[in-house]
């Protein structure tokens, strides 16, 4: 019977790790002044948003910012800010399409250094 429970408990715990858990969607960022907004997590998860359908890491310190097309903003002369986590010295900002981002007209590249050298980091990005 002992060993039956402790069967039945081992696969009790192991099938809790497999079931699938809700992503919860991110927070939206109240920035009146911005037309979009993100902030993104060092692995690249979209943490809050606003006009944001999604981002993601690319490589070490590369990451595409999904803006929502229905925004209706062109990227490619849009002024973009960006501020970086305590991991990193500066942050630059791309609006035209690249090939990190697939060309996609829809998305911000952002490059993250650490005294010039690509390092994973925390970002925030307003678009004007």
């Amino acid at each position: 019977m002992r060993r039956t429970a402790a069967v039945l408990a081992g696969t009790a715990a192991l099938s809790a790790v497999f079931i699938p858990q809700a992503v919860a969607a991110p927070a939206e960022i109240i920035a009146p002044n911005a037309r979009a907004a993100a902030e993104v997590n060092f692995n690249g998860a979209l943490e809050r948003q606003k006009n944001v359908t999604d981002s993601h890491q690319v490589s070490q310190g590369l990451y595409c910012v999904i803006v929502n097309p229905s925004a209706n903003i062109n990227l490619s002369n849009a002024l973009i800010l960006a501020n970086g986590g305590p991991s990193t010295t500066s942050v630059s900002t791309i609006g035209k399409p690249t090939l990190a981002c697939d060309n996609r007209r829809d998305a911000i590249t952002v490059v993250t250094l650490r005294d010039g050298h690509p390092v994973n980091g925390n970002f925030t990005i307003a678009v004007l």
